[in-house]
């Protein structure tokens, strides 16, 4: 049978609390972080969708501008012309017949600041513009202007990239720009970053930070924020977190050719991810785990003190003071019955340990002459002739097995206590008898035994198979033959359920 474990009430009811407020904690916490990562999730997959958008937007413009420029210097032959010095007559009409078209161009694609032409040997500069950084039209005017200059200082100051777009500043500003060379002459687009960004945020709803990079990763514009390497933790699902100034912001990326954007998103974090249930439910879960401590001392005022008397009491009694009693004033009905009723079952104990003592005596006087029935005084008397007879003849080996053989048998019917004995035990007995028998005669009994293994541990009265085995040695030896004794235990069968089958032959 197996142990109950015991366990204090302290501990059960602590286990209990825990039970209850532990798995709330628990799910709330998986239940919060869940939601937590799906609102990063669709936060970033939001962003990235605009960012995207918006990238292919202005790659399709920046295409569209590149491929008009190289359109017009591989099939223009205005200006082709425009590649030599003409009359300042001559290189003003094929100018114009080239810009004709820029505005077409600039209207069409509104990142675009503006469509340049420069022609060196002719120093013939003509340009479109579409929006232009500034204020009034005297700003806007300037703005043009430093462009112009820009643009005819960047030709001639020696050979340009004219394969990719880059970035170069004018005027405070910063652009991006595309040139495109037919000998000398040079087609230009220009993009302005910072209008750029701040269309962008009005029309793809950007209300995080969007930073421009170059393929090194090195930004743009100046008012951009400073990331350090390593930063930024990408996650598996494809978007980046990072803590900004005390802000956390999750991170997404898009190209539009050479030019990079880092958009940057403020993150509310746990109470922005909550919605109000889950609010509530983390109150609730808070309001438990401050009344855990609560509900902790007041049973411990109303119960577990009052519990601690009456164990303390409990254990004074088992060590054998009759006179302990409960000393606390106890407010709570149950356990004023409790002391109640354990006082005066106390009282009745006390009352009764005398008798208690008496019947033990009377049992112990009762169970000595049950004893002394069982030892079997004339079998003990024949042991003891033969040890006599064995010692006349000098067979000093056969008294050494009679004696121990002996013991054993007395060792066992003096020390039972129990009603009952295992099978196996009551059979080695058996055998031991037998062996005992035998000892000094010429023809000792023989002792065969058939037992079944599950009948082993099979409770049977003390020296009830021995009696049998008893008769058989008495009774059953022949004179020039070997009496051979069999002892079998067989599990049956039954409908009604199983019978040991156990018989002594």
């Amino acid at each position: 049978m197996r142990p109950i474990r015991n366990v204090s009430v302290k501990r059960r009811v602590m286990a209990i609390f825990a039970a209850l407020a532990l798995p709330a904690v628990l799910v709330l916490g998986i239940y919060t972080a869940t939601a937590m990562g799906e609102l990063r999730t669709k936060l970033a997959r939001a962003g990235e969708s605009s960012l995207s958008l918006f990238a292919a937007s202005l790659q399709t413009q920046m295409n569209a501008a590149e491929t008009y420029m190289v359109d017009m210097a591989l099939h223009s032959e205005d200006l082709r012309r425009l590649g030599s010095e003409t009359s300042r007559t001559q290189a003003y009409l094929d100018g114009y017949e080239v810009s004709r078209g820029f505005s077409a161009v600039v209207s069409a694609n509104e990142a675009l600041a503006g469509l340049m032409l420069y022609s060196v040997p002719n120093d013939l500069y003509m340009a479109q513009y579409g929006t232009v950084a500034g204020g009034g039209p005297e700003q806007k005017t300037r703005a043009k202007q430093e462009i112009q200059a820009e643009v005819t200082e960047l030709v001639g100051a020696g050979p340009l990239d004219t394969e990719h777009w880059f970035a170069r500043e004018m005027g405070g500003r910063t652009y991006w720009m595309r040139v495109v060379r037919y000998r000398s002459v040079y087609l230009a687009s220009v993009i302005d970053l910072g209008l750029l960004l701040d269309r962008a945020a009005t029309q793809y709803d950007f209300d995080g930070q969007l930073i421009l990079q170059d393929e090194a990763g090195a930004p743009l514009l100046n008012n951009a924020a400073s990331i350090e390497p390593g930063q930024l933790q990408w996650k598996p699902e494809g978007y980046g977190t990072l803590e900004h100034e005390g802000q956390p912001y999750l991170c997404v990326t898009a190209s539009a050719g050479q030019l990079h954007f880092l958009y940057l998103m403020p993150f509310q974090g746990a109470q922005g991810a909550m919605r109000p249930l889950e609010l509530v439910l983390a109150a609730c879960t808070v309001l438990v785990l401050v009344a855990i401590p609560v509900m902790w001392a007041y049973l411990r005022r109303t119960v577990f003190r009052p519990l601690d008397s009456l164990v303390d009491t409990m254990e004074q009694i088992g060590q054998g003071e009759l006179t302990a009693r409960p000393s606390t004033m106890y407010k709570n009905k149950e356990f004023k019955q409790v002391n109640d009723t354990f006082n005066n079952m106390i009282g009745q104990i006390t009352a009764l340990k005398i008798d208690s003592y008496e019947r033990q005596l009377a049992a112990e006087r009762s169970e000595m002459a049950a004893l002394k029935m069982q030892i079997r005084p004339h079998f003990v008397l024949n042991c003891l002739k033969n040890v006599y007879a064995l010692a006349e003849t000098g067979r000093t080996g056969e008294i050494q097995s009679l004696i121990l053989l002996l013991s054993r048998h007395l060792r066992y019917v003096l020390a039972y206590r129990e009603d009952t004995v295992p099978l196996e035990r009551e059979v080695e007995l058996c055998q031991n008898y037998i062996e005992l028998s035998g000892v000094g005669q010429e023809r000792p009994a023989a002792c065969s035994v058939e037992l079944d293994g599950r009948l082993e541990e099979l409770p049977v009265p003390p020296v009830s198979l021995l009696t049998l085995v008893e008769n058989s040695v008495k009774h059953g030896a022949r004179e020039g033959s070997i009496l051979k004794i069999l002892i079998t235990a067989r599990r049956l069968e039954m409908e009604e359920g199983a019978l040991a089958n156990i018989t002594v032959s």
